[in-house]
């Protein structure tokens, strides 16, 4: 019965990844062309160079998590000289999503272009639209993947009459997203996106002659925020987002807290230190998630924890975990190899 116990779970793993959702993140504006393509070139510099690690669910296998998400992105923000309160975001991100110990590989790699456009005397209304279009290949390493009919009368695992379609499956992404933002004062702003994802709602089929047929579903993400500079010391970042894929719903909230522990004239030499915390609510679970980050000269890092509240199945204590735990590390650096002719207007969501 245990080792039927195990190739059940690792079946509703590999369900979960087809019929649930995205891979997500709990920093999600720290990764910025995953969340919204009209993010693409939305920061104050020339380029912008970012990446992003998750790993949740350590404890539920012995040797490898059982969702493993790193992902590295490039983009840069061209003719702001060119083009009157306005610029062009070209960018390429590159993801990659491991589950139960590679059963299931995906490597996804985007390209996004993104039109930015600030309006009013003081330039303080923006909106941004963006695209997004690559290739989805998920490999599967059928060798993990144990299947009721394999099992004998002893419930020994002989050998499966399953098989693949193909070791390797090729899918077209494409994605779209608006951004807006409007600045009160300097010091105050609040903004707003959406995106919708899989638009190509492209077809997983993994097992030859399934009775089944899966498409991957629309995903559509509302997120926005609030920036409040209290002094020259405190800056208060609430925000919010709320995704919605199939019949699956998550909303993450909070609050970061930022402060400047040195502070100068210059933007580029402020040093701020930021500690959060945010909630995950889905339709099963609930989820605290303390944060920690640090910005200093176009640098920004940041660590995230995954604290569950609620048990993600009854019998989880038998696997080692009965708590969805994960953590996160992000890192970004925003460049710029040109003299600035004039104050920068595109803003750049923290946290």
């Amino acid at each position: 019965m245990k080792v039927r116990f195990y190739a059940t779970l690792i079946l509703l793993l590999g369900a979960m990844a087809i019929n649930a959702q995205d891979s997500h993140f709990s920093q999600f504006y720290a990764s910025p062309l995953t969340l919204n393509p009209a993010l693409t070139g939305n920061f104050n510099g020339f380029y912008r160079i970012s990446g992003i690690y998750r790993n949740q669910d350590p404890g539920l296998a012995k040797n490898n998590p059982v969702f493993s998400t790193p992902s590295i992105a490039a983009d840069v923000s061209l003719l702001k000289d060119k083009i009157k309160n306005g610029a062009l975001g070209v960018g390429l991100v590159f993801l990659n999503d491991q589950q139960n110990g590679k059963t299931f590989n995906t490597n996804q790699i985007m390209a996004s272009v993104a039109y930015n456009m600030t309006f009013g005397a003081k330039k303080n209304f923006q909106l941004g639209a963006g695209l997004q279009g690559g290739i989805s290949s998920t490999k599967v390493d059928f060798s993990k993947l144990q299947f009721d009919d394999g099992f004998d009368q002893n419930l020994n695992y002989v050998q499966s009459t399953e098989s693949l379609a193909a070791k390797i499956k090729m899918k077209g992404l494409f994605n779209a997203g608006i951004f807006t933002k409007y600045e009160f004062y300097k010091g105050m702003r609040v903004y707003v996106g959406y995106s919708f994802n899989n638009a190509t709602h492209y077809k997983e089929d993994y097992i030859a002659n399934s009775l089944q047929q899966f498409n991957i579903p629309f995903r559509h993400t509302l997120h926005g925020g609030f920036e409040f500079e209290v002094n020259d010391r405190i800056v208060l970042i609430p925000g919010i987002l709320y995704q919605n894929q199939a019949s699956a719903n998550e909303t993450n909230f909070g609050l970061n807290v930022g402060i400047h522990v040195v502070r100068s004239p210059d933007p580029m030499k402020v040093a701020t230190l930021f500690v959060g915390l945010w909630n995950r609510l889905n339709t099963k679970n609930y989820t605290l998630i303390p944060e920690i980050g640090f910005d200093y000269k176009g640098f920004r890092a940041g660590v995230a924890y995954d604290a569950p509240l609620t048990m993600q199945r009854n019998d989880g204590q038998s696997v080692g975990a009965p708590y969805a735990q994960a953590f996160e590390v992000t890192l970004s650096y925003i460049g710029n190899i040109f003299v600035k002719k004039e104050d920068n207007y595109l803003f750049n969501p923290r946290y």
